[in-house]
């Protein structure tokens, strides 16, 4: 086994990122579907160092392969057919050329330089706790006692400064529980209780540390320049643990650390437990208070404690945008009612095969209308019509699935079951016929016509869920019940009605609903045929008679006793001339007696869809 390296990332002689590795790294840029700079993974055997973003073009995906030797050399090959390789010792490397160098390696790929050396040991002063920091949700606190700790017992905080600590952390917490400044609490608690002179909140953002909030000590400033230490919140991000440093005077500290006295970094955590942030604290050397005290273990354990607040809070931030998201997404199809229940139970959305009861309503002569209208025009008047019809869906607790141009697509008995599903699908049809009267006192001014709308019922089993993809969320059903329910609102134009269901919805309503059987139909690529039944509009002038007089022309025409249907639909017609279906079928009887004695097909073959 080859011993550990360090591979330290330079851009413009600043120290960006340093990598521990054991074994060979490939390093490059930043591919398609991966995590940004600065990500450390195995493939392939071997370990790939991403250091600089999908866009950067002096870099390439795969650019450079670093081997450690048995000798402490290292075997250095450029991977890249489109950039070049500059190492300090063996000058350009080529596409596949090779060279074994002796550390340190100092190798120049685009703006980045590498520096590749043995492993040193820990930086002299870096401590860490014991045991690394649990996700938000899990336990803010360390799992160990706070006491005993590893400090003199002179250095113990009295009683009331300790619970000024916790009141200091509770205040955090309670802030990242209920508003949206637990960033610049934590960062004043970081000062004010622990006694640093400075305090940040760090969020990593495409690999970057980028500062959230900053708070400094009385006459302490923010430097414009400042950095943090990559060792420390490196050692962070890796081990999930916090850490605190004391650079020596004998040592040469890193640029981050010069003029620092101490420094502090505990990770924030996200709910599956990636360190997406840190709790940054110092003390300086230049502070006009000329603080000397070191970092205890009791501090650093309270930097942690305000760093799971932070991440509390964060989690509670994301958790009330999903809500607020999946409300916004869920009102476009549900009552609110509705969304607030599937906010709390998203297993309803889950696919599952369910009866449902399906309406598809059309707006008749669309084309015509969006011709005369234009595109404006088109928008307002369609915006108009489907919201009113699309109160109906909702006044009656429905789902409201899709608009496909001028059609509407509605649901009952999913998500949540609705024993009733197609009464209230046939209540919601019937509200719709009662709003058009209103709707073209509106528009006909305009349109120079009426609107007449086409609207399909049926009730069956469907596959109900989210229909979409991961890119777009649409919840609907899917299933042959779908299909035929299409097929009713297209057959409506050829039976000269405005609102059919099928037997399967009829079966299903009860008393209160005076619907009359039209016909028995095949309908287009349905095998299988229907019987469809024509629920009154609320006005109509002579409903009982018409269904009384229609149903028993029916049951001659069904017997074969084609004069005898025709007389009736003929007198039914003369006393209510308006009545299409009544038409549709004398036709049907004529034809029969003009074909006798050859027999014609009962059922009914719809012309189209």
């Amino acid at each position: 086994m080859s011993p550990p390296y360090q591979i330290r990332v330079y851009e413009n002689q600043q120290l960006l990122h340093t990598f521990d590795c054991d074994g060979a790294a490939e390093v490059g840029r930043q591919a398609e579907g991966e995590h940004g700079p600065f990500r450390q993974k195995r493939e392939a055997g071997r370990s790939r160092l991403i250091i600089a973003h999908l866009n950067e073009p002096s870099l390439s995906r795969k650019h450079v392969l670093i081997e450690p030797l048995t000798d402490g050399r290292f075997r250095v090959t450029n991977l890249s057919s489109t950039q070049a390789l500059y190492s300090l010792e063996g000058g350009e490397l080529k596409h596949h050329n090779c060279r074994e160098l002796a550390a340190p390696v100092v190798l120049t790929l685009g703006k980045k330089t590498l520096r590749i050396q043995p492993a040193t040991p820990s930086s002299e002063g870096l401590q860490a706790l014991a045991e690394a920091v649990t996700p938000p949700g899990s336990s803010i606190l360390p799992r160990s006692s706070l006491f005993p700790l590893s400090q003199p017992a002179g250095d113990q905080p009295t009683t009331q400064g300790f619970v000024r600590w916790l009141r200091s952390a509770l205040d955090v917490l309670q802030s990242a529980a209920s508003s949206s400044d637990f960033f610049e609490r934590a960062a004043q608690a970081v000062v004010q209780m622990v006694g640093l002179d400075s305090g940040r909140v760090l969020l990593l953002i495409q690999g970057e540390w980028q500062t959230q909030a900053t708070r400094t000590a009385h006459l302490v400033s923010a430097e414009s320049s400042w950095r943090p230490s990559q060792h420390v919140l490196g050692c962070v991000c890796k081990e999930k643990r916090t850490f605190w440093e004391m650079p020596t005077a004998a040592a040469t500290p890193a640029a981050s650390l010069i003029g620092v006295k101490a420094v502090v970094a505990a990770p924030i955590l996200s709910r599956d437990g990636i360190v997406i942030g840190a709790l940054y604290g110092e003390r300086r050397r230049d502070s006009a208070f000329l603080n000397d005290k070191p970092i205890t273990e009791l501090e650093a354990m309270l930097v942690e404690l305000l760093a799971g607040g932070v991440a509390a809070g964060l989690a509670r931030l994301e958790q009330e945008q999903a809500a607020l998201a999946a409300r916004i997404q869920f009102q476009q199809f549900f009552t609110p009612e509705l969304s607030r229940q599937l906010e709390a139970r998203p297993d309803l959305l889950k696919g599952r095969d369910t009866e449902v009861t399906m309406l598809f309503c059309d707006i008749r002569g669309f084309s015509r209308v969006s011709e005369q209208l234009g595109p404006e025009g088109t928008v307002e008047w369609l915006g108009a019509v489907l919201g009113a019809l699309s109160d109906c869906v909702r006044a009656h607790a429905g789902v409201l699935m899709d608009y496909i141009g001028d059609e509407l697509i509605a649901m009952w008995g999913a998500p949540e079951a609705q024993p009733e599903h197609a009464r209230l699908a046939c209540r919601a049809a019937l509200d719709m016929l009662a709003a058009l009267p209103a709707l073209n006192r509106s528009w006909e001014p305009i349109l120079k016509e009426p609107m007449n709308l086409g609207i399909g019922i049926n009730t069956g089993i469907a596959q109900v869920g989210n229909t979409g993809t991961r890119h777009k969320f649409k919840y609907g059903a899917l299933g042959n019940t779908v299909n035929l329910a299409s097929r009713v609102q297209g057959a409506t134009r050829h039976l000269k009605t405005r609102l059919l269901i099928t037997g399967a919805t009829h079966a299903r309503l009860g008393p209160g609903f005076e619907a009359r059987r039209l016909c028995r139909a095949r309908v287009v690529n349905i095998h299988e045929p229907v019987d469809l039944y024509e629920l009154p509009p609320p006005d109509h002038p002579c409903w009982a008679d018409a269904k009384r007089e229609y149903e028993t022309g029916l049951e001659a025409f069904e017997k074969r006793n084609f004069h005898e249907a025709a007389r009736i639909l003929a007198n039914l017609r003369g006393q209510c001339p308006e009545d299409g279906p009544a038409l549709l079928l004398l036709s049907r009887a004529v034809n029969g007696m003009v074909q006798e004695p050859v027999p014609i097909d009962l059922v009914w073959e719809l012309p189209g869809k």
